[in-house]
């Protein structure tokens, strides 16, 4: 054989060496796109699952905090109902009622009706 045919099958070699280490760099290029299609897809099922989560967590924290300005509204309502009480207690307590204050002296009557006391003469403190 002469020099020019050996390199020219060296070179066919070569090729075809080549030709089948880039086929399998190819083919073990697709499997890896493959794989990593898969766990994309899985990553994002996941995030998928992970929103759905964090939207229904939002909502319940929304109703949460409805329900919280509605029982702080209730107890503002219900502290502003005690102070009143409170008060309204205390005016009762802090006041004398003195009879003599509201006698009927003074007062006159009309003809023949000795029962009439006048304005306020009458209180009744029972209520």
């Amino acid at each position: 054989m002469s020099d020019l045919s050996v390199t020219s099958a060296l070179q066919s070699g070569f090729q075809q060496l080549s030709s089948v280490s880039a086929k399998r760099n190819a083919e073990q290029a697709e499997q890896l796109a493959q794989s990593l299609r898969k766990q994309a897809d899985s990553a994002q099922a996941m995030a998928d699952k992970y929103e759905e989560k964090a939207l229904a967590l939002d909502s319940r924290a929304n109703q949460a905090q409805v329900k919280s300005d509605d029982l702080n509204n209730r107890l503002t309502l219900s502290n502003a109902f005690r102070q009143a009480g409170e008060q309204a207690t205390k005016i009762v307590n802090e006041a004398e009622v003195q009879p003599a204050t509201y006698s009927a002296s003074g007062l006159t009557t009309t003809a023949g009706d000795t029962s009439a006391t006048g304005v306020g003469g009458n209180i009744d403190t029972v209520a």
